[in-house]
Parts: structure tokens; sequence; C-alpha cells
């Protein structure tokens, strides 16, 4: 495999872009409590929502698909998905407490 120079411009313009809007919202931050919790201004179902949108992948559209119709399971070759789902609301609601409490 080789790459064109189109591929490696294009590459390169992504990589300007991510780190740019990076550094120009960085600006507005002063605390690390800012930067890793938005400074606690985040509703609790848009920080759920990302959760499951950074669990979720090309991998899962395009590999999970073609695997379920490959070995006709349909949707159960999925099902881990939703046990990190229930994972993550025993983890809020049992372990994240007493994990805030400890400072």
């Amino acid at each position: 495999m080789q790459l064109s120079g189109l591929d490696i411009g294009v590459f390169l313009a992504f990589v300007v872009c991510v780190v740019s809007l990076g550094l120009w919202k960085s600006r507005k931050e002063e605390t690390t409590e800012d930067y890793f919790l938005a400074g606690r201004g985040l509703k609790w179902w848009l920080i759920g929502f990302s959760l499951i949108a950074a669990n979720i992948s090309a991998e899962q559209f395009v590999g999970m698909s073609g695997q379920a119709a490959m070995k006709s399971i349909g949707l159960a070759v999925a099902s881990y998905e939703w046990i990190a789902a229930i994972t993550l609301i025993v983890v809020a609601f049992f372990f994240l407490p007493k994990f805030l409490k400890s400072g």
C-alpha cells in the first residue's frame, strides 16, 4: 500500500484542523476541572450519549454488520454493546458516588 500526495495532503490538513481547533478551544479553559469536566456544566444525558458514541466506531457499523450477515446470527453479534451500556449504568449508580465522595 502506497500513499499518494493527495492522501498525505488530506491527512496533514486534518491534523492541522484538529490541532488548531484544540488550541482555539483551550484558550477558554482556566483549570483542569474546566478541561476534564467542562466546568461541570454538561447534562447527564449528554455525558451518557458521549460515552456510548465514543464506544461505537466504524467497526461496529461495518464489521459487526458483516459478521452478523455472514454467520446468520443477526443483532446478537452486537450484544456486547448492550452489556457495556448496562455496565456503565451500574458503575454510575453504585461506584461513581463512592469515587466522588473519596475526593
